[in-house]
């Protein structure tokens, strides 16, 4: 008859944690050995009835939670071990893995076969948490799992439109990417934001064709849309003017304008900003490792920055959401006069178009650092100097912050004349 009987391996002196290990045995020529997760201490373990000793000091709690869960364990061998005709394929490592699917389905659930593009789409982004940037190595951030499922989203929204649930990869050829380009464009996206998705559609394929679901190349020839926009800045002056406002009866205002000086003096991103503390502030510098990078930055206090500071007692303001900033950094800016009509041109919908708008109504909290490296520039600090404040490991990177407009240049090159040509 099968008996199964619980044991554990150990020294005498060892008064750690061990596994519970059991000993199925049927006749003379079936004998299975099973490690099982159960902990137990060998001082308080019975070895002749396999459990909790009856008189050792014990909770009484855990004693029945260890007590009935080798019980079962012996139970679940039995009914393994007792269903199998065919005796020659019970082994040890058999038992284990048997036990293993039964304890823990999940890790056995076999994926659907993957044939369409929705099929990986939804694979894809069901694993992106577990993905890593390759800039940094760490895990990705929700803002690039929010983009993937933002293009997702409007893949589904297309094949409606053209009155299909779901695209096989071969599908995806030119005519595919100009019809697809063509609906976003109808919806009114800019040139930048029809290119986000064309690069995660891009990104998505070229990960099925690694992982040998995507045959097809014709991912390889899409275009992904770049353009350089009129996006603005704050000058010396204009910061001036905004920290001379007196925002005392709307003191959430007053931390917003605060918050925003902060930005434009420092170069720092707005989520490095709200993770800086006393600690990083030492000796004149602030010093932190930026957040997207991973680069370590060591930014001097502008006098500015020493003054908010101290009327925060060298905490940064209270801070509130990046969505919720960048629309109080507007009423902000509206309130301390910002308003110089700007012009702005860009591909909207596929077609060219120049806007004219206050200045206020386009600031956000991406602008304070653009202030910075724009206004460090007209000064005519080193670009390499800035950019080791800033963060920026590249030139071209750095040179889309500058925002000075043709004018500017001029006057700057003018002052350097008048300085060499004395």
């Amino acid at each position: 008859m099968p008996t199964v009987k619980a044991f554990i391996r150990t020294t005498a002196k060892n008064l750690n944690d061990v596994n519970v290990r059991f000993r199925y045995t049927d006749g003379r020529t079936v004998q299975l050995f099973h490690k099982s997760e159960i902990l137990v201490r060998p001082d308080t373990f019975d070895v002749e009835k396999g459990c909790i000793k009856a008189r050792v000091v014990f909770d009484n709690k855990r004693r029945k939670q260890i007590d009935k869960s080798i019980s079962d364990r012996k139970e679940l061998i039995k009914e393994m071990c007792i269903g199998v005709a065919d005796k020659s394929v019970l082994t040890s490592k058999w038992l284990d893995e048997t036990i293993d699917k039964k304890l823990h389905p999940e890790k056995y659930e076999v994926e659907p076969e993957i044939k369409t593009l929705f099929q990986f789409v939804d694979k894809f982004i069901l694993h992106a948490p577990e993905r890593k940037d390759k800039g940094t190595g760490r895990a990705l951030s929700p803002k690039n799992i929010q983009q993937y499922n933002a293009t997702k989203k409007r893949l589904k929204e297309f094949a409606q439109e053209i009155g299909k649930s779901d695209f096989e990869f071969n599908d995806l050829d030119q005519l595919f990417y100009d019809e697809f380009v063509s609906y976003l464009q109808k919806l009114g996206f800019t040139q930048n934001s029809v290119g986000k998705h064309i690069k995660v559609l891009k990104l998505m394929l070229n990960e099925a064709t690694i992982q040998g679901y995507n045959l097809s190349r014709y991912y390889n020839s899409y275009h992904v849309f770049k353009e350089d926009i009129d996006t603005i800045y704050l000058d010396e002056a204009e910061l001036q003017q905004l920290k001379g406002f007196d925002f005392a009866n709307t003191p959430y205002l007053d931390r917003v304008r605060d918050w925003f000086l902060l930005l434009a003096w420092t170069g720092c991103r707005f989520s490095d900003l709200e993770k800086i503390t006393k600690t990083d502030i030492k000796d004149g510098f602030i010093t932190f490792r930026q957040q997207k990078t991973n680069a370590k930055v060591t930014i001097p206090l502008h006098p500015v920055v020493v003054e908010i500071l101290e009327k925060y007692d060298y905490q940064m303001p209270v801070p509130v959401t990046n969505q919720r900033f960048n629309e109080y950094v507007k009423e902000v800016c509206r309130l301390a006069e910002i308003n110089s009509v700007e012009t702005m041109t860009r591909t909207v919908g596929g077609k060219l178009i120049t806007e004219k708008f206050e200045k206020w109504e386009h600031v956000t909290s991406h602008t304070g650092r653009r202030s910075f490296c724009t206004n460090m520039y007209k000064r005519g600090l080193p670009t390499l100097m800035i950019m080791s404040i800033s963060g920026h490991t590249t030139e071209k990177s750095f040179l889309k912050y500058i925002k000075v407009k043709q004018e500017e240049h001029a006057e700057m090159m003018a002052k350097k004349w008048k300085e060499i040509y004395k």
